[in-house]
Order: C-alpha cells, then sequence, then structure tokens
C-alpha cells in the first residue's frame, strides 16, 4: 500500500509535460465554482465539456483529483494542490496579458532605430529629442550605418530607408517623402579635372566611397531607364559627412543626398556634378512584425511623417 501513492507520483513526474494549459484552467475555474454544473455557468460551456477535460487530467496525471458523488464534490489532495498550481497558470496568463496591452497602448520601453548616416545626423536630432520629451518612460538606441541592416533579426525596431524595399508581407513600410541624391565636387577639383559629361565618365574621375561594400556602384536617372556605373577612388570612409568633406576639400566627387550638400554649395565649396541625372528616392520608415505596430513606434512615426517631408522640402 505505501508504494502505491510513490508510482502515483512518479507517474506525475513523467506526463507532466502532457498537461493541457487550456484543460487546467478550466480545472482552476472548477475548484472555484466547487462543481460542473457551476463551472460550466461561469465557462459559459457544457457541463460535459468540464467533465471532459476533467477526465483528460485526472487520465494524464494518473490520480483523481476530485471526490463526486451525488451529493458530494470535494477535492483530493492532489486536486487542492495541483489546483493551486492551475490559478497560478490563470495569474501568470493575465499578467502576460496585461503586459501585452500595456506595452500596445503605452509608450515605454526602449526604441531601437537604424537609420542611413546622413538621415540620422541631419533630421533626427530634434524628432528624437522631442520623442524623450513627450515620453519619460521611452529610450531610444539609434544606430547609424551606411549598410543595410535586416530587420527580421530582431534587434531593430524600425528602419529608415533610402533605397529599394523588400518584397516581403512580413515588412511593413511608410513612406516619409522623396530624397534628391546627387554628385558634387570643389571648384578647384573641377578646375584640375574637368567635370564629367555622362555618368559613365566617372570611371575616369576620383570618386570617394562610403560604405563596406567591396564594388561600389552609383545609380543615375529615373527608375524607366536607371544607369548603374561602378566608381573607384583611393578614398574610402564610413561617414558621408566626412566624404562631403573630403570633396570640398577638393579629394574627388562625393555622391550624396542634396540636403547634406547644400550648406557647403551655398558656401561655395561644392558645386553640382552631372545635375540633370540625378535621382529621386522614396524615404521610408520599415518595421516588421504586428501591424499595427506598438505604441512606441506609432509615436515616432507620427513624429516622423511631420518633420520628414519638410526637412526634405
Amino acid at each position: 500500500m505505501p508504494k502505491a501513492p510513490r508510482r502515483a507520483s512518479a507517474q506525475v513526474a513523467t506526463r507532466k509535460s502532457d498537461l493541457d494549459p487550456q484543460a487546467m484552467l478550466v480545472f482552476a475555474a472548477l475548484a472555484r465554482a466547487g462543481g460542473v454544473r457551476s463551472a460550466a455557468a461561469t465557462l459559459a460551456v457544457p457541463r460535459s465539456t468540464i467533465s471532459r477535460r476533467l477526465a483528460q487530467l485526472e487520465e494524464t496525471l494518473g490520480a483523481p483529483l476530485v471526490v463526486r458523488t451525488a451529493r458530494r464534490f470535494a477535492l483530493t489532495e492532489l486536486g487542492t494542490a495541483f489546483a493551486a498550481r492551475c490559478e497560478a497558470l490563470e495569474l501568470l496568463l493575465e499578467a502576460a496579458a496585461d503586459d501585452v496591452r500595456r506595452g500596445s497602448s503605452e509608450v515605454a520601453g526602449t526604441l531601437r532605430i537604424s537609420a542611413a548616416p546622413v538621415f540620422g545626423e541631419e533630421i533626427m536630432p530634434c524628432i528624437l529629442a522631442r520623442l524623450l520629451a513627450d515620453h519619460p518612460r521611452l529610450a531610444v538606441d539609434v544606430r547609424l550605418a551606411v549598410d543595410y541592416v535586416d530587420l527580421r533579426r530582431g534587434d531593430v525596431d524600425l528602419a529608415l530607408r533610402a533605397w529599394p524595399l523588400d518584397d516581403a508581407s512580413d515588412l511593413f513600410a511608410v513612406k516619409l517623402g522623396t530624397s534628391v541624391t546627387g554628385c558634387w565636387a570643389s571648384p578647384s577639383y573641377v578646375k584640375a579635372r574637368g567635370l564629367p559629361s555622362v555618368p559613365a565618365d566617372l570611371g575616369k574621375h576620383e570618386c570617394i566611397l562610403v560604405g563596406s561594400a567591396p564594388q561600389v556602384s552609383w545609380s543615375f536617372g529615373a527608375a524607366e531607364r536607371e544607369e548603374s556605373v561602378t566608381v573607384q577612388g583611393r578614398a574610402r570612409v564610413d561617414s558621408f559627412r566626412l566624404a562631403r568633406d573630403l570633396a570640398a576639400s577638393g579629394a574627388g566627387i562625393v555622391r550624396t543626398a542634396v540636403m547634406l550638400a547644400a550648406p557647403l554649395v551655398r558656401e561655395g565649396l561644392l558645386v553640382p556634378v552631372l545635375e540633370r541625372h540625378w535621382v529621386r528616392t522614396p524615404i521610408h520608415a520599415v518595421h516588421a512584425g504586428a501591424n499595427p505596430p506598438p505604441a512606441k513606434l506609432r509615436a515616432l512615426l507620427a513624429l516622423l511623417k511631420d518633420a520628414v517631408p519638410r526637412a526634405l522640402a
């Protein structure tokens, strides 16, 4: 006789992974209600559903959870202990649901952003300062990267992109505006080396390369007749601001956004190159995951949609 409880205990241990969480929630309601009829009324399900779930649990556990007679319903000792575990599961699931609801409605936590350096340095400071001022429970982690960032890796919440979007159902994009990208050189470089007449002439010029790609190509023209030219140069950097300043110092031709070059153009330090071949590139805010996005993303998107078109105008 003493061995029977030990066998039941061992059976419970070997079958614990087979427990149905939904059946455990039903048992928690059953234990509180004190009977199948009351539990069925509370959960708005047929009594047969309650009885079936109870029978499944008892079969899985290998021991009775309740004592049932025509006049009596009571939990066994194992049933009482198991009911406490089921109620703990209930509380855990409710807490998880509350966390999710709070996360979808409250602007809090850390917002991880990836942006092209030009965009990040020229436009983002005012936007981020406003975002942080409006939402004291929010933190931001901004990474400026010349190279492509894969949102599917999960370490970035939102990317600001100025290149063609992935054709994917698991990415969501909001168009923020259109950026014009052009080529620029200093007056001293133009005097010494002349101006290229067509994009293909860039092969004869010193070009300032940005990024780590082993082969750098610059695109020109409209989408329907786009031309891509492979360029070379002795200067390679990972900052468009540095590349712009190198060009202004006569080191070569740089390709960058109008908004970054404009201040030096006004000062006479840069002149446009191949202007009739410049490209217009849509700027998108791209995120993976849920749509609509969580509150912290919605707050940033609202500011971006207001500020970016004005900055690009």
